[in-house]
Order: C-alpha cells, then structure tokens, then sequence
C-alpha cells in the first residue's frame, strides 16, 4: 500500500467520524416532537363529537372476526383539535348484536385515552358497539361503530363427509350399475 492511499484512507475516516459528530450534535439540539399513537388498519373507524371536541377510534382484530372466537377491541379517545389523548375518564361499552342481546363492560378506567377489550362474539352476524364516556360525573361522548361476525367454519372431517357423500358416492355407485349391466348383457347406454 502506499502512501497516498493510508492518507486516503485516513482521512475518509476522519471525515467520517466529524460528519458523525455533527449529526449527534444537531440530533440532541433539535427539539423532540411528541407523537401520539393512534389506532390504523383496515377495520379502523372514526367517531366525531364536535359538541365536547372529541375524536373516538375503533379498530378490532382479527379483520375478519369470526364467532365464539377471541376478537381484539381497540379504542382510541382524542381530543379533535390537537390530536391529543384525552385522559383520566371512564368508559362503557355495549355490544348488541343482531339477537338483541347486549354485553356490558361498565366503568373501565382510562388513563391515558387508549384502551381495548378482548371478546368473543357469541353469534355470527351484525353487532353494534356502542361506547360512553364519562369524566367526573359527566357525560363526554357517546359513540357508535359496527363489526360484522362470520360464522365459525365447520370442522374438516363434515366437509369431507360431505364431499364423499355429495360426489364421490354417486358417482361410485353409476360406475359399479353401469358395470354389471354391461357384464350382463343388459341393456347399453352406448350405442354401437
């Protein structure tokens, strides 16, 4: 290696290690933006209750939630002007589905505006999620959304079953009538 190539070398590293530097040095005197997390994805929905200044998301888990299944129920309370979580209130959410039956979680404490449920859907269908909030005694919102439910798959061994059943059996027995009629001498579908 010569001499003009070590120079060469060093001073890349050097160069470098000072552009490093500087990149520090101005990454700590910039001034750090909060970023409030809020809920994304397909299934997202919004709320707007311009009366109180309140923004409520709704998201859920799995996309396509399905019956007597484990769903994730995800709520996001804002304030509408500065994108702000709203803190310290309570919530209530009311699920009804399509039956008219309701299931209540009452009084869940919110601390930091993002809270979530797990729940299972007992029945396939349309549900309504209705969520309120209260905050010392008053009412901050009310809000509703909407989750469809499929209907649990039937388990493997009836499909099957019923593949056998509804095709193959059928199909076995023309096959095993058309063989004893043509070992027979009987009468032919075919004509010759």
């Amino acid at each position: 290696m010569s001499v003009t190539s070590n120079t060469f070398i060093i001073s890349m590293c050097v160069m470098t290690l000072s552009i490093a530097s500087i990149l520090v040095v101005l990454g700590t005197a910039i001034p750090k933006t909060i970023v409030y997390a809020h809920l994304s994805g397909p299934t997202l929905q919004q709320w707007l209750d311009r009366e109180n200044n309140i923004k409520i998301q709704f998201a859920y888990k799995p996309e396509k939630p399905i019956a007597d299944s484990p769903t994730d129920l995800s709520f996001s309370v804002q304030n509408l002007t500065t994108g702000q979580h709203v803190k310290n209130f309570r919530a209530s959410v009311v699920i009804i589905n399509d039956f008219q039956r309701a299931f209540k979680f009452l009084n869940i404490p919110v601390a930091d505006g993002d809270f979530s449920l797990k729940y299972s859907f007992p029945d396939s269908g349309r549900n309504q999620i209705l969520v309120s909030l209260n905050k010392d005694s008053f009412g901050l919102a009310l809000a509703s959304f909407k989750v469809s439910v499929l209907a649990p798959s039937p388990p493997s061994d009836i499909l099957v079953n019923g593949i056998i059943v509804g095709g193959v059996l059928p199909a076995v027995i023309m096959t095993t009538i058309l063989v004893l009629l043509k070992k027979k001498g009987g009468p032919s579908f075919i004509k010759k």
